[in-house]
C-alpha cells in the first residue's frame, strides 16, 4: 500500500487528504500525472492555447473591447437609422425593422401579417431604397 495526497491530484479539494491505496493505483496515478504535465510543458514550448477554457480569453481575443470613440458612433449610427425608419410608411419601416434588425424572416413576417410573402418583399425592398434616399440626403 503507498500514502498519496489527493491534492496533488485533485487541485481543487481545499483541505490537505492523504490517502491509503494500492500499488497498481499509484503508478497509474503517477503515470497520469507525469504525462499531463508532459502534454503542459509541450503546449508551452509551441505556444499552444486553448480558447475555450474557463475563464478564458477567446471573447476578448474575437471581440475586443469597444474604444469609447466606437461606442459614440455606434450611437450616432443607431440614432441615425431609428431617425431614417421613422421617416418610412408604418408597414414598411415595421416590416424593415422586423427583418434586418430582429433577424426574422420574410415568411414568418408574411405568416404574422396574414399576407403573401411576395407583398413582403415588395415591402421591405421599396422600405430598403427609401432608407437609403433618405440616408443619402442625411449624408450630404
Amino acid at each position: 500500500m503507498t500514502t498519496i495526497k489527493l491534492n496533488r491530484y485533485y487541485p481543487h479539494l481545499t483541505e490537505n487528504i492523504t490517502l491509503e491505496v494500492s500499488d497498481e493505483i499509484a503508478v497509474v496515478l503517477s503515470t497520469g500525472g507525469r504525462m499531463c504535465d508532459s502534454y503542459k510543458r509541450r503546449k508551452r514550448e509551441h505556444n499552444e492555447c486553448s480558447l475555450d477554457v474557463d475563464p478564458g480569453f477567446e471573447p476578448d481575443v474575437m471581440f475586443p473591447p469597444l474604444t469609447p470613440e466606437e461606442i459614440i458612433l455606434d450611437e450616432e449610427n443607431r440614432s441615425v437609422l431609428y431617425t431614417a425608419l421613422d421617416q418610412l410608411s408604418p408597414i414598411q419601416a415595421r416590416r424593415v425593422y422586423a427583418h434586418y434588425i430582429l433577424g426574422k424572416k420574410k415568411s414568418e413576417i408574411a405568416r404574422a401579417e396574414n399576407v403573401v410573402e411576395s407583398s413582403i418583399c415588395d415591402s421591405i425592398r421599396r422600405g430598403v431604397k427609401n432608407l437609403s434616399e433618405i440616408l443619402k440626403n442625411f449624408y450630404r
